[in-house]
């Protein structure tokens, strides 16, 4: 029990989580870890970080006015080369959505809602499905040879749609792709601390030299920061495009997979035909193979009652999504496509509810009922498993050996 003046409140149990990458999945490993109490605690950075973990907690603590996102709450022993990305740059020159609570916040979303919005994302469907029948046709040409769906479809049609949708110039998606793979996945913190540099300036570069861009948000963006009324200021324009990149392609391109995986470990009659099928699945998916396991950091307002644990002032604090996904009696193999992903919390709650969740369904949807209809045999290899790449934060298959038929 706590020695304060919360005597009546527990402390958090010390558990340990895989915090840093490897090359196999960590699912089962964080929801073990989540089964040891509904919050806890875990040794990090030297210091401790608090897990909320309970189903019916992480919906307070999604919404809870004392739990704040704002990048100035992190403390400083957080703020190493490498560890916060999202946390760079400092601040004063501009807040990413993700890190930041307020009228910082709803100022940011409302820009970006117009974009974002699903109306929107109908009205690019006919695009991503271009750009799906086009990696499709690729994939046609080695019917019957075994493929690997990560690096030839899945992470394809995402960082194409992004880099299309930003209104970069051609060339960009291999630039995007090579520096996110290391900021992203690389167990070398200093090197992903470089690419994050690498990546400021990359998009920099687009937004102060704006001539071989085509039209999209990038541009959309300049329009409002022209005038002595400008609403949006070039480091705003750099930051957002920045955040869009890093929340936008790669956890798109790992919910593909997954919603793939899952089908394609099933016998052809089980998987999905229908629109109405493929969004279940989708919903499911998304359940139980969450590619975020864990929320984007929060830190305690003020010593907090969450449970009956206490999570003290200034604390940084996770939310398990993936455990709260989840019945106590499910494992991290309980993909059901009757239960059609009801209740899950994949895409947060509440004011920083994912706002690029209408285009992430929308270009998994067409991406798994364009592969499903040209392959309908296609199955996973007998000779060579799938591969994960996660930790607490981010997962993904980092392999998918299919066999086209």
């Amino acid at each position: 029990m706590q020695n304060t003046a919360h005597t009546n409140l527990a402390e958090a149990p010390e558990v340990t989580m895989p915090i840093e990458l490897r090359p196999t999945d960590c699912l089962p490993e964080l929801l073990a870890a989540a089964r040891v109490a509904p919050v806890v605690r875990i040794p990090y950075l030297d210091q401790h970080a608090w897990v909320v973990c309970d189903r019916e907690l992480v919906k307070q603590a999604l919404t809870h006015p004392k739990l704040g996102k704002d990048v100035t709450l992190a403390p400083d022993w957080m703020r190493q080369p490498g560890q916060m990305v999202t946390a760079i740059p400092p601040p004063e020159y501009a807040r990413m959505m993700v890190m930041s609570d307020g009228e910082h916040h709803a100022r940011i979303r409302r820009i970006h809602a117009p974009v974002l919005s699903p109306r929107n994302a109908e009205r690019w469907s006919e695009r991503v499905a271009a750009l799906v029948d086009g990696f499709l046709d690729n994939l046609d040409s080695t019917a019957g040879a075994q493929v690997d769906l990560i690096t030839d479809y899945t992470h394809k049609i995402p960082l194409a749609f992004t880099s299309e949708m930003l209104g970069l110039p051609p060339g960009a998606e291999r630039r995007l792709h090579d520096i996110t793979e290391v900021m992203l996945y690389s167990a070398d913190y200093a090197l992903r601390q470089q690419a994050v540099g690498e990546l400021f300036e990359a998009v920099q570069e687009w937004v102060r030299n704006p001539a071989g861009l085509r039209e999209g948000v990038i541009t959309g963006l300049l329009a409002s920061s022209d005038g002595p009324d400008a609403t949006v200021t070039e480091g705003e324009a750099i930051v957002w495009t920045l955040s869009l990149i890093i929340n936008g392609y790669e956890t798109t391109g790992s919910l593909i997979s997954a919603a793939l995986y899952e089908a394609l470990r099933r016998p052809a009659r089980e998987r999905p035909h229908t629109d109405e099928a493929i969004a279940a699945w989708i919903e499911e998916t998304l359940r139980v193979q969450p590619p975020v396991p864990h929320t984007t950091w929060r830190f305690a307002l003020a010593d907090l009652d969450l449970g009956g644990y206490l999570i003290p002032k200034g604390a940084p604090v996770q939310i398990s999504l993936a455990a709260a996904n989840l019945d106590p009696d499910e494992d991290a193999d309980s993909f059901d496509a009757r239960r059609r992903g009801r209740g899950h919390l994949s895409f947060g709650r509440g004011a920083h509810y994912c706002i690029g969740a209408p285009l992430a369904r929308v270009q998994t949807k067409i991406a798994l009922r364009g592969f499903l209809r040209r392959f309908p045999q296609a199955r996973l290899s007998a000779d060579t498993a799938p591969q994960w790449e996660s930790e607490w934060m981010i997962r993904r298959m980092s392999v998918l050996p299919v066999l086209l038929a």
